[in-house]
């Protein structure tokens, strides 16, 4: 009997023991699932590749720092975003400072330089209770182009000089010809009243450049085709098309239960390299058909961000 009782208590002080543990396990699973779903973010992306591009590079630097980021490619155009953030469908998104400033608050942007146009959307978006990262170096602006060919026989190097041509063909996505930041603006800024309108699909300008069919296009600062040297960027002297810098918006309540300060951080290291020759580089490679995910990746490996940061990488 004494040995029968012995034997019990023995196994009731086993099974506690392995009571206590099962408690220390829980304990621990419970400490790291919260901690993962705090730090879980969902950010959405326009349908073009360089706002996939923003997105990819985001998400694989918080990864590294211990983000899990769910990335919505393609939602739609800013007014979406802009929706789907304040709906709480999605935390966060890549911006263009100037079309925030024009599209998002219905504010002006024409006259503006960069810091001034950050500043005020940056207060903007504060009044409404989100938050912007520091802005990229680079620009992604709309802007006039034209061929070589044509600036130097004209001696074309600003929007202005337009005027000395008798009649010129201005080629654009449809909708920039009512726009005040597109052919309304350019008439009534710089006067170019011998402007003739054609319509031309996004993406196709420089074939009709190329080909003769317009003399002048709508063309954006990052386009890769700038980069080859056939094309000649007209001076904005007036900046009508305002100032364009790519920044990341984000709810702040969001932004608290993931720590502020550690996330902004990433997304600013992110942010301060890169530059034009960098954006349009990865452009051109994801415009070619390489995945936007790989190039993001190899960009990140070759600036040092593939490690978390303050890994001797800042």
């Amino acid at each position: 009997m004494r040995r029968a009782a012995a034997c019990a208590l023995a196994l009731l002080a086993l099974l506690a023991l392995g009571s206590c543990g099962d408690e220390d396990d829980e304990r621990d699973r419970g400490s790291a699932q919260p901690q993962g779903g705090r730090l879980r973010i969902t950010l959405g992306t326009q349908d073009f590749p360089e706002a996939r591009l923003l997105g990819e590079l985001w998400r694989q630097a918080l990864a590294v720092n211990g983000y899990t980021v769910d990335l919505r490619k393609r939602i739609g155009p800013t007014e979406d975003l802009d929706r789907a953030v304040r709906a709480g469908e999605i935390d966060g998104h890549p911006a263009y400072t100037g079309t925030s400033l024009s599209i998002v608050f219905g504010e002006e942007v024409s006259g503006l330089d960069a810091r001034r146009t950050y500043d005020q959307v940056k207060q903007l978006y504060e009044d409404r209770g989100m938050a912007i990262s520091a802005m990229t170096p680079y620009e992604n602006v709309d802007a006039i182009a034209t061929t070589n060919l044509l600036a130097q026989r004209e001696r074309l190097r600003a929007i202005p000089d337009l005027r000395r041509l008798d009649r010129f063909t201005l080629g654009a996505r449809p909708e920039f010809e009512d726009l005040y930041l597109g052919l309304e603006g350019l008439q009534q800024v710089y006067g170019l009243t011998n402007a003739r309108f054609a319509p031309v699909t996004l993406g196709a300008q420089y074939t009709a450049l190329d080909e003769g069919d317009v003399d002048a296009a709508n063309v954006f600062t990052t386009d890769p085709q700038l980069q080859g040297g056939d094309y000649t960027v007209l001076e904005d002297p007036e900046k009508l098309f305002g100032s364009q810098n790519a920044v990341m918006v984000v709810d702040d309540a969001k932004l608290e239960r993931v720590g502020a300060e550690r996330f902004i951080e990433v997304v600013d290291a992110v942010n301060r390299r890169l530059t034009t020759s960098a954006i349009v580089d990865m452009n051109r490679a994801v415009t070619e058909g390489q995945d936007d995910g790989e190039v993001a990746e190899r960009f990140l490996r070759d600036v040092g961000l593939l490690r978390p940061i303050g890994s001797d990488n800042g």
